[in-house]
């Protein structure tokens, strides 16, 4: 058994705990978790960002569809060849891997990532915070999951990403953009003010690939969700929310020019 080189990210949800102590008195805190669990486990997960692939199609009234459209339940199967992920998702916590050497499945890695901040935060209103390596790293799916990479996206997201966003390494950074530099995926992507390479949930519906609205008024519940269970978090949701105006104002800026 060898090292593979691998593109590796370790993503953990925040305020989990206040939303198990939630679940304890409200069923549908309870079922809503339940719901995104069964849904995040690897195969459903990986179903999901499979179906972000658009498939041409010629010679057809509708050229671009969707995997699952073209593929049913077939679309692991059909696209796991083209696009290699491996997934495992324990308790808060996920690690998604790819092969470095195939930029497609590095792509479809960070889309992934793109993809399960919004379903977190619409299905339970919950922010994430990740760290992406580039390293050394042995990953199945169901087994192990070990290696020098797994050890530095974890040290990334518990000790240097800090804020509910996604900090990526600098050889990690440099490696995606090497051949995919002008790629609509990396327009989330800005130099944080602690010089980091970094995506939050507000840069994320930057991205033109992303066909889903951002919605303020999810941030504002989920703000009145925190002070009212967890008000410890609130440095958390504030570094949206100032995300937020932060952009409304580069908008402003941009409209009055």
């Amino acid at each position: 058994m060898d090292y593979q080189e691998r593109l590796v990210c370790f993503i953990d949800l925040l305020g989990f705990k206040a939303t198990i102590d939630q679940s304890l008195k409200d069923e549908r805190v309870r079922e809503a978790l339940y719901e995104f669990i069964h849904s995040c486990k690897e195969e459903p997960l990986k179903k999901a960002i499979y179906d972000t692939i658009p498939i041409f199609l010629a010679h057809t009234d509708k050229p671009f569809q969707l995997a699952s459209e073209v593929y049913g339940d077939n679309i692991i199967e059909e696209l796991s060849e083209l696009f290699t992920l491996d997934i495992t998702q324990f308790s808060d916590s996920f690690v998604i891997s790819c092969p470095s050497s195939d930029s497609g499945s590095c792509l479809l890695l960070l889309k992934g990532i793109y993809l399960i901040k919004i379903l977190v935060f619409y299905n339970l209103g919950m922010m994430l915070r990740g760290g992406i390596a580039l390293g050394k790293l042995i990953h199945e799916e169901s087994g192990a999951l070990f290696g020098p990479a797994m050890n530095e996206a974890y040290y990334i997201e518990s000790k240097l990403a800090n804020y509910p966003r996604v900090l990526i390494s600098e050889n990690a950074y440099d490696h995606l953009i090497k051949s995919n530099e002008d790629h609509s995926l990396f327009k989330p992507i800005f130099s944080s003010n602690d010089d980091y390479k970094v995506f939050d949930l507000i840069s994320v519906f930057e991205c033109p690939e992303i066909k889903i609205k951002f919605e303020l008024e999810q941030l504002k519940a989920v703000e009145q969700d925190i002070l009212e269970n967890s008000e410890k978090a609130y440095p958390k949701i504030k570094y949206l929310l100032d995300r937020w105006e932060q952009k409304q104002k580069e908008v402003d800026s941009q409209v009055l020019q």
